[in-house]
């Protein structure tokens, strides 16, 4: 097999790795489907959208373990490359064999090719935000992701390291050894057999009875935000805690506006429906589509959502320009116009407008569903049934009254008689 990056002419940038990341735009964005030229557009429309994404890179390639950093010659060069051939579908071990063709990782001892397969997995995992690659958590012979779920084992991660043998497979049977980090369409793989109920018999939902304030403070759900996308939406049933994914903007740069360009997120979908469990390109936008939908479902369309997200403090820490501005606008602003054909609505059918998340909304409702509120403040936070909600307070406001004026009738007239009993 000759791969793509052997056909070309090699000039090293020579950029160090410290400014590898500041020193240009051009070849991060180029890995992004909505950063590339279009017949409609001549140069590169999504760094508005995606200028956190600099900073953010620029703070994963720190944490690369100097046997690493210190053998790259190029790294905007490396980068490119790995997504060329990531959205051809090229295995992890092929990439990195064709760098160590390429000269592009320097060569000292015969752990050569580990270190170059360790590169490739971790910048992947950057290009698509599936996962965040670990280093030296586990033997140089395996590969494994980072645990940002704080040791939840859910859909999206089943097992956090593997072999290096196995990243000779196409990119998703070999993610796939990891968990379902891309589902297909109205799947639900899991063994609750609430979770299953639920699945096959929640079809709609409303945006007024599920919202993140309703999980928040009534179901005292806590969010936690991540920076990785397979797990977006699982819900942690031991510790109440619901995954979030912070970076919106990134699936907006995957979505091709005129669909004529897949990003290296579509490299790694199941190549001709081969994995009855991984999603194919197609479901790959849908999912990137869903995503997008599901900040205006919890938050948007929600008055007392959009009022909490202000209270999360999401990008706590980080530099303003590290923070995503579509995440702001999609949760706090009360309309949106999302990328066609993706359309806010009053109420959502799961099958139309969330095949791929379907499960795990269905999952959080049957949780809301299944909430019975305690005391009184939690009563009167349940609007999941307005209806019920205002009759419930419109007999207690006036039964209470009523029981009010009848004690104080009683009253006045035990002291009418004890008046007329006097001398």
């Amino acid at each position: 097999m000759v791969l793509a990056t052997e056909q070309k002419n090699r000039t090293p940038d020579d950029i160090p790795l410290n400014d590898a990341v500041t020193s240009g735009k051009d070849y991060i964005l180029s890995v992004f489907p909505n950063g590339r030229p279009t017949k409609t557009a001549t140069s590169p429309n999504v760094d508005g959208v995606i200028q956190w994404y600099s900073g953010w890179l620029n703070r994963q390639l720190q944490n690369l373990p100097s046997s690493i950093s210190g053998r790259l010659r190029s790294f905007p060069q490396i980068f490119r490359d790995v997504a060329e051939l990531g959205e051809s579908g090229y295995s992890i071990d092929d990439i990195a064999t064709s760098l160590l063709q390429s000269d592009l990782i320097g060569m000292s001892n015969c752990d050569e090719k580990q270190v170059s397969t360790l590169l490739v997995f971790a910048i992947i995992g950057w290009q698509t935000m599936l996962y965040q690659a670990a280093f030296q958590t586990c033997p140089p012979q395996q590969l494994a992701v980072a645990d940002v779920l704080d040791g939840y084992i859910g859909q999206a991660f089943m097992k956090l390291k593997q072999d290096q043998s196995q990243a000779s497979r196409c990119l998703s049977d070999f993610l796939l050894g990891f968990g379902l980090m891309l589902p297909k369409e109205d799947m639900c793989i899991s063994d609750d057999p609430e979770d299953c109920g639920a699945f096959e018999n929640i079809s709609v939902v409303d945006p007024s009875q599920f919202n993140a304030s309703l999980l928040h403070s009534m179901a005292q759900i806590k969010i936690k935000w991540v920076d990785v996308i397979a797990p977006h939406l699982e819900f942690d049933k031991a510790t109440n805690t619901m995954f979030l994914f912070r970076y919106p903007s990134f699936c907006m740069a995957n979505i091709s506006p005129e669909h004529e360009a897949n990003g290296v997120i579509h490299g790694c979908a199941a190549v001709c429906g081969d994995n009855e469990n991984w999603a194919s390109k197609t479901e790959v936008t849908q999912f990137l589509h869903e995503i997008l939908l599901s900040y205006r479902l919890l938050f948007g369309q929600s008055k007392d959502s959009r009022r909490l997200f202000q209270s999360l403090h999401v990008f706590e820490g980080m530099k303003p320009e590290e923070h995503d501005l579509l995440l702001q606008q999609l949760c706090c602003n009360k309309s949106f116009t999302l990328p066609s054909p993706t359309k806010e609505r009053e109420f959502y059918r799961l099958r139309r407008d969330f095949p791929v998340l379907r499960s795990r909304i269905a999952s959080l409702q049957q949780h809301v569903a299944n909430f019975k509120p305690r005391g009184w403040r939690e009563i009167w936070k349940d609007k999941r049934d307005s209806a019920q909600w205002y009759t419930f307070w419109a007999v207690i406001i006036f039964g209470g009254l009523g029981i009010i004026l009848s004690l104080a009738q009683t009253v006045l007239q035990a002291a009418q008689l004890a008046g007329s009993q006097k001398p």
